[in-house]
């Protein structure tokens, strides 16, 4: 199939990762948690700050991955996968929705219409 020596980086169709986004989104938030950590406030404060830090960076490497999902899936691929991948399409057949038939007013419609009268 495949060569065992072609690698994705050498396909240009594989996507590419943003690194430099990743360092921007995490780097500012670990700076700031250290800054915290040696110089920050103590007690409940500097718990719920070294939290919120701490939840920001995850959030943001999050962030990064579901972005990167497919240049990150993209790196595994050889050059010639896409020649091997099979895509099976299966036609939906869901009966056609039957026609709306006018409906009579129920007794209790008909009792709100007279009250409200």
């Amino acid at each position: 199939m495949c060569e065992a020596h072609a690698s994705a980086k050498s396909s240009p169709a594989a996507g590419h990762l943003r690194w430099g986004v990743l360092y921007g989104l995490v780097l500012p938030q670990l700076a700031a948690l250290a800054v915290v950590a040696l110089a920050g406030p103590s007690g409940a404060a500097g718990t719920v700050l070294d939290w919120m830090l701490g939840l920001g960076t995850f959030a943001g490497m999050a962030l990064w991955i579901r972005a990167s999902r497919t240049a990150l899936d993209l790196q595994s691929w050889c050059s010639c996968a896409s020649a091997s991948v099979t895509v099976r399409v299966i036609e939906s057949r869901r009966p056609a929705a039957p026609a709306a038939a006018p409906l009579e007013p129920s007794a209790a419609e008909e009792a709100r219409e007279l009250v409200a009268r």
